[in-house]
């Protein structure tokens, strides 16, 4: 059976960015993660040691957010590495997309994102 741990709409003051002004004044970023695993039919899903800690997913998440980064891309390829380091008993697939809202300013409304599978 496949079962899907999400954490969507996670939200984070960082300072991630390639102009100046962003590694200064810092700015607001929105993280959602889908993690899939793999497990038998017969699995005890009442014991949190069989489970993709959602916790754990996200104390991984807010420690990467905190380290300042030029590029979203790098950004989502790092964390989607400590998840897979976290989680290394499981068999998974992630799925994580980075937003930027109004980059740099320079959008005045929208926002970049990225999304990375693994």
């Amino acid at each position: 059976m496949k079962l899907q741990t999400a954490l969507e709409n996670l939200e984070f003051f960082a300072y991630h960015g390639l102009y100046e002004e962003e590694k200064i004044n810092g700015g607001i970023f929105k993280v959602d993660v889908w993690i899939d695993a793999e497990y038998e039919d017969d699995c005890d899903l009442s014991k949190l040691e069989n489970l993709v800690n959602y916790e754990d997913a996200f104390a991984v998440i807010k420690a990467e957010m905190e380290i300042p980064r030029q590029f979203i891309e790098d950004l989502a390829q790092r964390i989607i590495a400590k998840l897979e380091d976290c989680f290394a008993e499981k068999d998974l697939i992630i799925t994580l997309k980075v937003t930027k809202p109004n980059p740099a300013g320079k959008f005045g409304s929208g926002a970049a994102s990225v999304t990375l599978q693994v």
